[in-house]
């Protein structure tokens, strides 16, 4: 060892190349989010939805994962907060033009080459592939570069011009802990709300109940009194018939 003219690593690169190569890991995950659904790990293709942590679904698999929550092996840890349809929106993203003509091609990429990304930013026309952060208003479902919605910030999305609140901007894949917690917190304020709404609702139809029952009831009396009244005419003829043949 030492006299073969190599050089023995010291432990203080080996340490040093690590941490590059899980930064690399990272990035790589990272990429493939883009590209493929968080459940199925199938390429996303439309329809595709979204969840309020910002990963990306095909509608399809989230279908599947309701219908049979074994139907995937990671399913409860991927999506355990996803209890029904009202916990996704469906998204609305621009198609990559050369997405399909990729797909077609066989030319092999180089190791260091990302491939198309299938959807891309309507305004300024970035690649939705990991490199740029993207965004979606859970109001309307439009997705965006983040740099879109900076520069063009008038409160009305950028796409179809729909209104929307700070709230409603999910960001994409974020790997941010503090962002995730948000995000967490207003998905969570979401079910809340719809729980308070449906509970609203069913009070309201619980008031109107009563009502209709007293009114059924009334026109039930009604029936009854008319049925008595015509009963009594009746024998009431029938006697005076009978005093006139007596007669």
């Amino acid at each position: 060892m030492g006299n073969d003219g190599g050089s023995i690593p010291r432990r203080s690169e080996m340490v040093r190349e690590k941490p590059k190569d899980e930064k690399a890991d990272r990035k790589n995950q990272l990429i493939a989010m883009y590209y493929h659904c968080a459940l199925s790990k199938k390429p996303l293709e439309a329809p595709v939805v979204g969840d309020g942590l910002g990963r990306l679904y095909n509608r399809e698999a989230v279908l599947e994962y309701l219908l049979g929550k074994n139907t995937f092996g990671d399913g409860a840890q991927v999506c355990k907060h996803i209890k029904s349809l009202k916990d996704i929106k469906t998204l609305t993203a621009k198609d990559n033009p050369a997405y399909e003509k990729s797909k077609k091609s066989t030319a092999t990429l180089s190791f260091d080459q990302q491939p198309v990304a299938p959807f891309v930013c309507p305004v300024t026309g970035k690649e939705m592939n990991g490199n740029a952060p993207f965004e979606f208003l859970w109001s309307c479902g439009c997705v965006f570069s983040a740099q879109a919605r900076k520069e063009i910030s008038s409160g009305l999305c950028v796409v179809c011009s729909e209104p929307f609140k700070s709230n409603d901007v999910v960001p994409i894949n974020s790997q941010d802990p503090e962002v995730l917690s948000l995000l967490k917190k207003e998905m969570d304020a979401r079910k809340q709300a719809e729980k308070t709404k449906r509970k609203h609702k069913k009070d309201d139809k619980s008031k109107h109940k009563p009502k209709q029952k007293r009114k059924r009831e009334d026109t039930g009396s009604e029936l009854v009194g008319l049925a008595l009244s015509h009963s009594a005419t009746n024998a009431e003829e029938k006697h005076t018939k009978a005093q006139r043949t007596a007669a």
